[in-house]
């Protein structure tokens, strides 16, 4: 018999979903747009966070530039991190020269927030902010640490959960849908 612990998380983490699976898509679909639009002007998406995130940022960007199993050409995306590498200490100041050095406006920020202490996300956020980047911002409920960057013209992706691992894995599933949903929109929907 497994001891109901260990469903626990499973069974909090699918009704979560379950409840929000409608509005998640829907923001889900306004962010592909948001980045659809980007691509499509000439610009590029610059995938960050930290920690957990800064590995969420790396898929996103590889699934932008790879695709999810349709052919296409690679699309402009590249992560950035403050990070070394896993548990290694953050740079300070890092993930900001990133922005700076990369970035342009019009260019799409996609931060992903697990609601720790993301102090130098949350830097490099405003910086984006500051250069006119749009934010697409995908975070927990709460979104304390990114959400109040998020201007009209931006667009946050709120997670069901409170705790890092569950924002973590619905993150995962929703770093899937999001870059299906922009293949969708560039070759249209699957037969």
């Amino acid at each position: 018999m497994t001891p109901p612990f260990l469903q626990q998380a499973f069974v909090e983490a699918a009704d979560g979903l379950y409840q929000t699976s409608d509005r998640l898509a829907h923001h889900l679909h306004a962010a592909a747009q948001a980045i659809v639009h980007c691509l499509t002007s000439g610009g590029k998406v610059l995938c960050a966070g930290e920690a957990e995130g800064a590995w969420l940022a790396r898929q996103a960007a590889h699934l932008l530039i790879h695709g999810s199993g349709r052919p296409r050409p690679p699309l402009a995306a590249v992560a950035v991190s403050g990070d070394w590498g896993p548990g290694q200490s953050v740079i300070p100041g890092h993930l900001d020269a990133q922005v700076r050095a990369l970035a342009h406006p019009g260019d799409v920020w996609l931060a992903f927030s697990l609601e720790r202490d993301e102090g130098e996300l949350a830097i490099a956020t405003a910086t984006a902010q500051e250069m006119d980047l749009t934010l697409v911002v995908v975070s927990g409920e709460a979104a304390s640490v990114l959400g109040p960057m998020v201007r009209d013209t931006d667009v946050w992706v709120p997670l069901p959960g409170r705790q890092p691992t569950t924002l973590f894995s619905t993150a995962w599933l929703a770093v899937h849908g999001l870059t299906e949903a922009v293949d969708a929109h560039l070759l249209g929907e699957e037969l």
